[in-house]
């Protein structure tokens, strides 16, 4: 179980959708629904070419179940540094209810 974090890396470097899919080939259709984790049987080579094109390891590119506590302390010190309501919060807390929904429906 895998939940892409290519939007917040792509955006992180300054690339903008448009350019990530000129650069690796994949349609911005395509990108934008593994973004919002729409899709998520993508193929090794298209993992690549991300990665490839936003400089990082094709492992950077996703959270998996095994990450979950990290998460949960990443969000507790947001929670402290920005306050509960916040969209850094609320960033995070996402990120997690996806990982917990999607382990609930195996």
């Amino acid at each position: 179980m895998f939940v892409f974090m290519v939007k917040n890396i792509r955006e992180g470097k300054k690339i903008s959708l448009n350019e990530l899919s000129k650069r690796t080939g994949i349609s911005k259709s395509y990108l934008h629904d593994l973004e919002n984790n729409k899709r998520f049987n993508v193929s090794l080579d298209k993992l690549y070419d991300i990665a490839n094109v936003l400089n990082v390891n094709v492992k950077d590119l996703f959270y998996s179940e095994l990450d979950i506590e990290n998460l949960r302390e990443k969000l507790h010190d947001r929670i402290d540094k920005y306050g509960i309501s916040s969209k850094e919060t609320l960033e995070i807390s996402q990120i997690i209810d996806l990982l917990v929904n999607l382990n609930f429906k195996n």
